[in-house]
């Protein structure tokens, strides 16, 4: 009985481990399968056109493509294409990019088809730039670049419409000069680098010749009351100015009443520096900027550009270039003291690293042609400021890169929309904010979704200081002030500016 009674418990327990056994086989066997089809690999299809990869694949009824694009490893966008082709425009040189391809009918997707890329070939020329040069009688076109070390030769390309010049230079010539130019032309440059390998992706510039005068913007009446009276770096400002460019002009802003008035300007600059004052005087404009606002609204629309340096920067938003409300609500370092000795040396970041996720290097934008840069493990540095007495007049912002794009500022994303869609570019951190796309240093604001056709450089670094003063604090107002021994570096960057805005 006792061994009829085990065998009977012996039978159950293998019945229910088969029961158990048969319910997972079940479940593993009802597992539902992709829905779609992945296309066949060898179906998808890449050629580089000019500087841009074109994928094709057979039409697929009533399907999209997903395609996700990988940078050296890094994540970047993904889009459904309608079609049967995808571009990735403007393709470098040198870098691993990885495709994923995947069906979709909007619901389901196919497993992914993984395609990859390199475009080989010299690295791009950087730092082009392009100026108008005054001659008896006329005017050249000079066209200055950094050729790239790996650079053979370099294709050099330029119309305006008209005329032609197509030439093939040696790798390790940098300038050109356009002979004898003429007023209202446009002048379209291209420079491709050129090695064994391939060639580089192209860089561009143009120039529309024209007016070259600037013009100096100031809340002061004449040029005798701002040095008598005024502020130390406005004042400095005005000299330097006047003596890099005898045409420049003193403009008032009570003598403005119309945009015609300023047809002569290819650039308005205006430095603008409030010390012992609260945070509101910045932002409370003198009333005869406010009154000039609509004729240089109307001008800075039709094409004119300005440079805005410390305390003028929120007159971008009185001009309706960027909403006040976003600059003013959000996280800003404004300052406005009456500053002290510092012993430090105080540089600046030209190159963002948000998160090592990927970099994004200003050191070769045209405004700092020239300065000396210093390449760490992570950023490059400019120095501005040396030991002495430091006001400390930071006007920058943060956020509006995420605020304007609704991405997070550490995606490769969110600097693309804020430049390609809303015409901002990011040009200069503090060096302990380089692993976001948040501060609003040195920056540009090109035309973007607006109705500016001009541009506005505005330079919001403290340690930007055009005037440091003495050691005891009292002023020095000269045009080449000589308490900073980096000094050089801000009026460089000064002229750079100006020199650059003359292309827009």
């Amino acid at each position: 009985m006792h061994t009829t009674m085990r065998n009977i418990y012996y039978l159950f327990s293998l019945f229910t481990l088969i029961l158990i056994s048969s319910a997972c086989q079940d479940k593993d066997i009802e597992r539902e399968g992709m829905k779609l089809n992945a296309i066949d690999e060898k179906d998808i299809i890449g050629e580089l056109q000019g500087d841009n990869y074109i994928w094709t694949w057979p039409e697929q009824d009533n399907l999209q493509m997903q395609v996700t694009t990988y940078t050296n490893g890094t994540k970047g966008g993904t889009i459904l294409v309608q079609g049967n082709s995808y571009t990735h425009t403007a393709v470098d040189t040198n870098i691993e990019y990885m495709y994923v391809f995947k069906l979709t009918d909007g619901s389901n997707y196919s497993t992914g088809i993984v395609k990859n890329y390199m475009r080989k070939g010299a690295t791009q020329v950087t730092g082009v730039s392009m100026v108008q040069v005054d001659k008896p009688g006329g005017y050249d076109a000079k066209v200055e670049w950094s050729a790239p070390t790996d650079a053979e030769n370099i294709t050099f390309s330029a119309t305006n419409g008209k005329r032609t010049i197509n030439e093939t230079l040696a790798g390790n010539i940098t300038e050109y000069l356009i002979m004898d130019v003429k007023v209202d032309d446009v002048w379209n440059v291209s420079l491709t680098a050129v090695n064994a390998k391939g060639t580089s992706l192209s860089a561009t510039v143009s120039l529309k010749i024209g007016k070259t005068a600037i013009g100096f913007l100031s809340a002061y009446a004449t040029p005798e009351e701002l040095l008598k009276t005024g502020d130390d770096d406005e004042a400095s400002a005005w000299l330097w100015l006047k003596n890099e460019y005898p045409t420049a002009e003193y403009i008032y802003f009570g003598d403005i009443v119309s945009a015609g008035q300023l047809d002569l300007y290819r650039v308005l600059f205006w430095m603008r520096d409030l010390e012992g004052v609260g945070e509101n005087e910045v932002w409370n404009m003198p009333q005869v900027a406010i009154d000039a606002v609509e004729p240089i609204k109307a001008w800075y629309a039709a094409g004119g550009s300005l440079l805005l340096w410390s305390h003028a920067i929120p007159y971008i938003t009185n001009l309706g270039r960027i909403d006040a409300e976003i600059l003013r609500n959000n996280d800003r370092a404004i300052g406005t003291g009456f500053g002290g000795w510092n012993g430090d040396a105080w540089s600046m970041a030209v190159q963002l690293h948000p998160g090592s996720k990927f970099k994004k290097d200003f050191s070769t934008h045209p405004i700092y042609r020239g300065l000396d840069v210093v390449t760490t493990d992570r950023t490059k540095l400019i120095a501005f400021k040396g030991a002495g007495w430091t006001e400390d007049h930071n006007c920058l912002f943060f956020n509006l890169p995420s605020i304007l794009t609704g991405l997070g500022n550490q995606e490769e994303a969110c600097y693309s929309l804020l430049t390609e869609q809303y015409g901002i570019y990011p040009l200069g951190i503090w060096d302990s904010q380089i692993d976001w796309v948040s501060q609003l240093n040195v920056w540009e604001a090109q035309q973007g979704n607006t109705e500016f056709k001009g541009t506005i450089l505005c330079i919001g670094n403290g340690g930007c200081e055009f005037s440091m003063r003495n050691p005891d604090g009292t002023p020095d107002i000269s045009a080449y002030p000589q308490n900073n021994i980096y000094q050089d570096n801000v009026l460089k960057l000064a002229k750079n500016s100006l020199e650059y805005l003359k292309t827009r």
